[in-house]
């Protein structure tokens, strides 16, 4: 059996700048997080590399640091279904007219 050594992530990770995204892009970054002090995740919201919303939320005590990362994935990615929805609707409505 062969082994292989995978690349780190922060190793691959790519940052871009204003000058080199795309008009319209959307860039989502989440954590979770357990400390002493308790449980939270977070998600940030960057649009054509600004930054333009911020989701944060105190979880119960109980859960893991891996419940708080997929509930920080899963609350962005209900966030990002619904505006695009209402993105759509309001796309539909003006070429409606």
């Amino acid at each position: 059996m062969e082994v292989r050594y995978w690349q780190h992530l922060a190793e691959a990770s790519i940052s871009s700048t204003d000058e080199n995204e795309e008009n319209g892009s959307m860039h989502t970054y989440t954590n979770g997080n357990k400390t002493e002090k308790g449980v939270g995740s977070g998600i940030a919201f960057f649009e054509s590399g600004r930054h333009t919303k911020s989701i944060q939320r105190r979880l119960n005590k109980r859960c893991t640091n891996n419940q708080a990362e997929q509930l920080a994935i899963s609350a962005a990615l209900q966030y990002i279904e619904k505006t695009q929805r209402m993105v759509k609707e309001s796309q539909y409505t003006q070429t409606a007219k």
